[in-house]
C-alpha cells in the first residue's frame, strides 16, 4: 500500500495520520523492513518530507472492532468467543466488576482510548450498601488521595433516590481506581459495572453477548484524538 507524504514529518507519524496503522505499529513495521520510502528501506525515527511516497509492503490488515458485556466473575483476556477471536481487550475490568469492553485490533484505537489526554468518559453504576450522603458526591468531585494512588477529580457523579446507587463518569483509568475511592469514603460495593465508554452503552446488552461494530463508529474518536 502507497500513500504520499504531504509535510515533513516522522515516518512513524505520517503511517499514523494515513489511518493505517500506530505509530507503535509502524515502529514495528520498520523495524520488520516492511515499510520503504521512495523505495529505500525506512529507518526508526527517520523524518520523511511533502512528496515522498510511502510504501507499506504487507498485506492489508482488517481491523475489527466489538463490544462485550464482561459477566461478573470474568478474567478480562483475549476472550475464546468467536466473533472476539484475535481481538485484544481494551483496558480492563477486575474479576468482580461486569460490564462494558471494547475488543480490537487496531492499535490505532487503542492508543486513543488509553491516551489520557483525549479523556475518554468512562460510566460506572455503582450499587453500595450503605447510604451516600452529600458530602460523597462533594468528596468525588474534589478528588480523593488514598494510600494507592491520588485521584483526580471525577467528571461526573449523581446519585439514586435511594442514595444507594451512585453513578459515577471517569477520564482517568487507575487500577481499582472506584473500588479504592469507595474504600476511602467507608463504603461497601455490593456490584459494580461499567454501563458506557463514550457514546457506547450496555442498553439492552446481557452479560456474555457480543456486538459487532464498524471503523466509521469510532470515527468521532479519531478525529478528536491528541
Amino acid at each position: 500500500m502507497k500513500f504520499t507524504s504531504t509535510q515533513s514529518t516522522r515516518i512513524n507519524k505520517a503511517v499514523q495520520k494515513s489511518g493505517l496503522y500506530s505509530r507503535r505499529e509502524a515502529d514495528s513495521l520498520i523495524e520488520g523492513g516492511k515499510i520503504f520510502v521512495n523505495n529505500k528501506r525506512a529507518v526508526l525515527g527517520q523524518v520523511i518530507k511533502s512528496g515522498d511516497i510511502i510504501d507499506i509492503r504487507i498485506e492489508n490488515k482488517i481491523n475489527k472492532y466489538a463490544l462485550y458485556y464482561k459477566p461478573k466473575g470474568e478474567v478480562t483476556s483475549i476472550s475464546s468467543k468467536e466473533k472476539l477471536q484475535n481481538l485484544h481487550p481494551v483496558g480492563r475490568l477486575d474479576k468482580e466488576s461486569e460490564g462494558l469492553l471494547i475488543y480490537t485490533n487496531d492499535h490505532r484505537l487503542v492508543d486513543a482510548l488509553l491516551n489520557p489526554l483525549n479523556k475518554i468518559e468512562k460510566e460506572y453504576r455503582v450499587k453500595i450498601r450503605e447510604k451516600a450522603t452529600p458530602r460523597v458526591e462533594r468528596i468525588l468531585k474534589q478528588g480523593i488521595q488514598t494510600q494507592e494512588a491520588t485521584y483526580s477529580p471525577v467528571k461526573n457523579v449523581r446519585m439514586s433516590e435511594d442514595c444507594r446507587t451512585l453513578y459515577i463518569t471517569l477520564t482517568e483509568g487507575k487500577k481499582h481506581e472506584i473500588r479504592r475511592m469507595m474504600n476511602a469514603l467507608f463504603l461497601t460495593i455490593d456490584s459494580l459495572i461499567r454501563i458506557r465508554i463514550e457514546k457506547f452503552t450496555v442498553k439492552n446488552m446481557k452479560p456474555g453477548q457480543v456486538q459487532e461494530l464498524a471503523e466509521a463508529d469510532f470515527d468521532f474518536i479519531f478525529r478528536n484524538q491528541k
